[in-house]
């Protein structure tokens, strides 16, 4: 539960925890070799910061932004309807399919404030870095491009959860000065489109190499160069909520996009059961159950069994009835506590390509991703050249069956495309949201109260049987 009486997270300072929390944990992951920091102030880092200090850091806004992936996955994947938090006891369960979502006791407030802390780490990152005379210009704007980077995909969970709310698009290093105020969602969205074109124009200039080691997840992108893709897909992914087509189509031109490498070729948040480490958050047969619809709304192949993707990331399991809602389904998208989880993957590129066609009404090039991700991920047969059907509609399908239970996909896209209420819900889970409230140290915090400072009641459509 979120405590409501400590100051909000966008005026809190660093130094009391973030930081020395950051070097810390870094160091305790083993992904560098450094010396032993001794838990230093947050002064010494700052007054005298070194190279080995920002790449502790720079580990650190890795380690940060994957807090929250599993509180993303239960929270917007139950409000999407792909599946259900079934503890035995706490409110997660209630609090996302039935009750109103209260701002000051909400337990998804963390999706608010541990974003922010990450941001907070990465701005004091950047202001260090000019005082470190060990990198080289080149080796300071590989580190430039990459925090903001991060701070971008950080501010991304953010507005996605509070959406028509907005948000704060900066943080203050200050705990005097005055609170960034919370700018509406379009500006939230232009803001972070912002951060990763600067990015972009920083890796560019950032040689060949980072001077710091990044987790087994980014292997593939361990250079200035190779992550600007990764950088360049995100932006891709905002550009798609933002309905800039075009701008998304050259995005993608940029990113890892490619037909010929595997779907599931990606960036990855990494995990593990090491002392010290974070295990996947995901991967909880003993909590996270499936929704049923994700087996029985599954199109069926020429064989007549079921698309290829429901057969591998589900499986039957024991009956598990809570609050009267009933599940026998649970997924497999995360085979142990040690599988990592996508940042964003080929399969999502293909995908959003189709959709950015289709925002620009060339039906023929949307179809020609739709059918190969059909083919290549759901093993159904391909839609005909002249298919006449709602092309939106077969988009949204396979999105929420190649993405399920990744991070909330299915709720941001019926969101996106004024489909929410298009979502089916059951009697006992009878509950649609369309956004998070703002949480309530932040709302006590501001005079006016922003307009998420609300009990957000939520839609309650007409159950189906």
């Amino acid at each position: 539960m979120t405590d409501t009486t400590r100051p909000p997270v966008t005026r809190r300072i660093a130094g009391a925890f973030v930081l020395p929390a950051l070097l810390v944990t870094a160091v305790a992951c083993g992904d560098l070799n450094s010396p032993n920091y001794n838990n230093p102030s947050v002064g010494d880092a700052l007054a005298a910061p070194t190279r080995e200090t920002v790449a502790v850091m720079a580990q650190g806004l890795l380690r940060g932004t994957r807090i929250n992936v599993g509180q993303s996955i239960q929270w917007l994947g139950a409000f999407g309807r792909e599946g259900y938090p079934m503890a035995p006891s706490g409110n997660s369960l209630p609090g996302s399919v039935r009750d109103p979502l209260v701002f000051d006791g909400f337990p998804g407030n963390t999706l608010y404030a541990d974003p922010y802390r990450n941001i907070l780490a990465g701005k004091i990152l950047l202001e260090i870095l000019d005082g470190v005379p060990t990198l080289s210009d080149a080796q300071k704007s590989a580190v430039k491009g990459f925090t903001k980077t991060i701070i971008a995909y950080d501010l991304l969970q953010v507005i996605v959860t509070r959406d028509k709310f907005g948000a704060p698009v900066d943080v203050k290093t200050d705990p005097n000065a005055e609170l960034p105020p919370i700018l509406p969602k379009n500006e939230v969205y232009a803001r972070i489109s912002s951060l990763l074109d600067e990015a972009r124009t920083d890796l560019a200039a950032g040689g060949t190499s980072f001077p710091f080691q990044v987790t087994a997840g980014l292997s593939s992108f361990n250079t200035p160069a190779s992550f600007t893709r990764v950088n360049r897909a995100l932006a891709a992914r905002v550009a798609v909520y933002r309905d800039q087509w075009a701008i998304a189509l050259t995005a993608l031109s940029q990113s890892f996009l490619d037909p010929a490498a595997p779907l599931s070729f990606g960036a990855y948040h990494v995990f593990s059961t090491a002392s010290g480490d974070l295990p996947n958050p995901a991967f909880r047969p003993d909590l996270l159950w499936a929704n049923r619809r994700l087996r029985t709304e599954a199109q069926t192949r020429t064989d007549g069994s079921r698309d290829l993707r429901a057969e591998r990331k589900l499986v039957t399991v024991p009956t598990r009835t809570l609050l009267s809602i009933s599940s026998d389904v649970q997924f497999t998208v995360y085979a142990s506590a040690s599988a990592p989880i996508p940042w964003i993957k080929n399969e999502e590129l293909i995908l959003l390509r189709a959709e950015a066609q289709l925002g620009l009404n060339d039906r023929a090039a949307a179809l020609q991703d739709i059918n190969f991700i059909r083919v290549n991920s759901g093993g159904l047969a391909p839609l005909p050249a002249n298919f006449a059907g709602d092309l939106l509609t077969e988009l949204l399908y396979n999105k929420r069956y190649s993405l399920v239970w990744e991070g909330g996909h299915t709720w941001i896209d019926m969101r996106h495309y004024g489909r929410l209420l298009d979502i089916p819900v059951v009697a006992s889970a009878p509950r649609l949201f369309d956004a998070m409230p703002v949480p309530g140290g932040e709302c006590q915090a501001r005079v006016p109260a922003p307009a998420g400072c609300v009990v957000v009641t939520g839609f309650l459509p007409t159950p189906r049987p």
